[in-house]
C-alpha cells in the first residue's frame, strides 16, 4: 500500500494557509459580544450577509405528524460498548421515530495492527442500517474514548513509530495518553488510515456522514482535556483543573500552540477528510479547539474555510449540546444554515427540564438532524417524551402538498398547464447539493410529473424547479405557481398524472406530507394527482379541474 511520507505531510500540512491577517474588532463589534441581545442582527462581512436573530413560530404551523428523510430526524448515540450488540441496535432502528445511528469507533479498533484493518465491526452496523432503511453518523476517535485507563484510541503502533504523545489527567482522576495532533509522524499514519477508509465506504448509501475527528479530543475540535466541556461547570478535584490549565499551558510554551498552528491545523484535518471522502457528506464539529476568545476566532476561521472551499458537502454539529445557548453557538448556525445542514448532538445527562429549552432554541438554529443518547430516546418518561416530540414535529424541513391542479384535457405535443402549492413546516429549508468544481451549493429538489397509461405504465416524466426554488422555502410561508409542463407527442386515450419531488441527479424522492386526496395526512413519496384526457392534435382543450383540500 502506498505510503505518505513523513517530508510530503509536513508540506502540505505547511502549505495550508490563513486567510490574511487577523482583523481588528471595532469597539461595536466588540460590544456584540457582551451584550447581543441588543441587537437584531449583524453583518457578516466575510460572506456579505445580514444574518438576523428570529424565533421559530410553532403556533403558526399545522400539527401534523412528521415525515422521515434520510438526512434529518433522530439519530441513536450509541455507547463504544454497544456498536456489536445487534439485538440492542435492531431495537432502536425498528422505531419509526428514530432515523438512524450515531457511531464511534477508535482508531485502535480498526487497525490495531498496520495495515491489517477490522472493517467487519463498521460493516456490521451498515448492514444493519441497510436492512431497516436507515442511515448511520460514523465517527473515528483518535484520544478521548479510552474504554479502559490502559487503553488508548490511537494505535500502540503509531507511537512506537515515533509519533509523539501526551499524558495528562483526566476528569476520572486517571492518567491517559493523547497524540500531539499536529505531529508530523502521527498526521502521515492517519492520512493513511483515512484513504484506506474512505476507499471503502466514501460512496456507501446507509452512511448519513462521517465526522471530522483525529484533530481533537474526543469526537470534535477541542485539542486539549483542560478544554473539554466535562470540565466545565462540574464540581472537580482543585487538582484536575490545575492539571488541565498546566496542560494548556504546556502546549503553548512546548509544542508551539497558538492561533496560526491550530488554523493550518484544522483546515488541514478537513482537507485529509474531503480528500478522502469526495462524494459522502462530512461533519464538522462546532465547538471551538481551546475555550477562549482565540478559540472561538479560530473556529470562526476553519468554519469559514470549511463552508466557502466544500459548501454542502460539510454539515455542522454542535456537539456535547445542553441547556445553554451561548451567543458564538447560535450566531454560527444563524450564519451557515443557508449553506448546508446543521445539527446537535446532545450530551448523556440531559434531563426533561434541559430538552425543553434545547427544543427551543433547536428549531430558532434551524437544525436538521439531532444525535441523541439511545437512552434518552427509549425513555418513556413523559418529560422526555414531549419535548423530543415537539422537536421532531418541526426538525429539518416538513414539505405539505397542499394543492395540485391540472387540465382535463390536453393536446397531443402541447405543453400542459398545472398548478402547485406547498406549504414548508420544517425549521430549515429543503436543499440539495448542487456540485460545482470541489464545492457543492445548496440548490433546490424538482417536482417531478409523471403519466401512466391505462395499464399503470410511465410514457412521461416532466421535471421541474418551482418558480420559489424548495432550500428558500421558509416555515410556514405558502409557495404557489403555475407551470407549463413540456409534453412530448403521445396516443391520443386517458392518462393518470403522479406528482413527486426528487433530487433530480439521484432520482430519489423525497418523502412529504399529502392531504391532495385524503381525509387526514399522510406520508407519500408519489401521489396520484388526477387524471388527463390527450386529444389528437386537431381537437382544443376544455376546463380544468382541481385537486385540493
Amino acid at each position: 500500500m502506498h505510503k505518505s511520507t513523513i517530508a510530503l505531510s509536513l508540506t502540505l500540512l505547511m502549505s495550508v494557509s490563513c486567510s490574511g491577517a487577523f482583523a481588528k474588532n471595532e469597539p461595536v463589534e466588540i460590544m456584540k459580544y457582551f451584550n447581543p441581545l441588543t441587537e437584531r442582527g449583524y453583518l457578516n462581512k466575510s460572506q456579505d450577509r445580514l444574518i438576523k436573530k428570529k424565533s421559530f413560530k410553532v403556533n403558526q404551523l399545522p400539527t401534523i405528524s412528521p415525515v422521515a428523510n434520510k438526512e434529518l430526524g433522530y439519530f441513536a448515540v450509541i455507547k463504544p460498548g454497544d456498536n456489536n450488540r445487534t439485538d440492542y441496535l435492531n431495537e432502536l432502528l425498528s422505531k419509526p421515530y428514530i432515523n438512524g445511528l450515531s457511531v464511534t469507533y477508535t482508531w485502535q479498533d480498526l487497525e490495531p495492527v498496520e495495515d491489517a484493518f477490522k472493517w467487519e465491526l463498521i460493516d456490521q452496523v451498515l448492514d444493519l442500517c441497510a436492512k431497516n432503511n436507515r442511515t448511520a453518523i460514523i465517527r473515528i476517535a483518535t484520544s478521548g474514548i479510552d474504554q479502559t485507563p490502559e487503553s488508548n484510541d490511537t494505535p500502540k503502533w503509531v507511537f512506537d513509530g515515533g509519533a509523539k504523545a501526551i499524558t495528562y489527567k483526566g476528569v476520572d482522576g486517571q492518567s491517559h495518553q493523547m497524540p500531539l495532533f499536529w505531529d508530523k509522524t502521527y498526521l502521515a499514519n492517519w492520512d493513511n488510515f483515512l484513504s484506506e477508509l474512505g476507499a471503502r465506504y466514501d460512496k456507501n448509501p446507509n452512511i448519513h456522514s462521517i465526522g471530522i475527528t483525529g484533530g481533537g479530543i474526543m469526537t470534535g475540535n477541542i485539542t486539549t482535556p483542560g478544554s473539554l466541556p466535562a470540565y466545565q461547570g462540574k464540581t472537580i478535584a482543585p487538582e484536575l483543573k490545575t492539571a488541565g490549565n498546566q496542560l494548556n499551558d504546556a502546549m503553548k510554551k512546548e509544542y508551539a500552540m497558538d492561533q496560526r498552528l491550530l488554523e493550518q491545523h484544522g483546515k488541514y484535518i478537513v482537507d485529509l477528510f474531503a480528500k478522502s471522502f469526495p462524494t459522502a457528506r462530512l461533519n464538522f464539529d462546532l465547538d471551538p479547539q481551546v475555550h477562549s476568545r482565540m478559540g472561538q476566532d479560530v473556529l470562526d476561521e476553519i468554519s469559514d474555510y470549511a463552508i466557502r472551499r466544500y459548501g454542502q458537502r460539510m454539515y455542522l454539529t454542535r456537539l456535547n449540546a445542553d441547556e445553554k445557548h451561548g451567543f458564538d453557538e447560535y450566531r454560527l448556525f444563524l450564519k451557515f444554515r443557508p449553506d448546508t445542514l446543521t445539527g446537535l448532538q446532545l450530551k448523556d445527562d440531559v434531563t426533561g427540564q434541559d430538552l425543553e429549552k434545547i427544543s427551543k432554541y433547536a428549531l430558532d438554529d434551524g437544525i436538521s438532524y439531532a444525535e441523541i443518547p439511545a437512552s434518552i430516546l427509549l425513555s418513556t418518561d413523559p418529560a422526555i417524551q414531549k419535548p423530543l416530540s415537539a422537536l421532531a414535529s418541526h426538525i429539518g424541513y416538513q414539505i405539505l402538498a397542499k394543492q395540485a391542479t391540472i387540465p382535463t384535457e390536453v393536446v397531443s405535443g402541447e405543453p400542459m398547464k398545472a398548478g402547485f402549492t406547498f406549504l414548508n413546516f420544517g425549521a430549515a429549508t429543503a436543499k440539495r447539493p448542487s456540485r460545482q468544481l470541489d464545492k457543492d451549493i445548496p440548490s433546490s429538489f424538482r417536482v417531478e410529473i409523471e403519466l401512466k397509461d391505462a395499464d399503470g405504465k410511465p410514457v412521461v416524466l416532466s421535471y421541474h424547479t418551482p418558480g420559489t426554488p424548495t432550500h428558500t422555502w421558509s416555515a410556514g410561508q405558502p409557495i404557489t405557481w403555475e407551470e407549463d409542463l413540456r409534453m412530448p407527442q403521445l396516443t391520443p386515450g386517458e392518462y393518470s398524472v403522479w406528482m413527486s419531488v426528487v433530487d433530480s441527479e439521484t432520482k430519489r424522492k423525497i418523502s412529504f406530507i399529502d392531504i391532495l386526496n385524503n381525509q387526514e395526512p399522510k406520508a407519500a413519496i408519489s401521489v396520484d394527482i388526477g387524471k388527463v384526457k390527450v386529444l389528437p392534435p386537431s381537437r382544443t382543450i376544455g376546463t380544468s379541474e382541481s385537486v385540493n383540500k
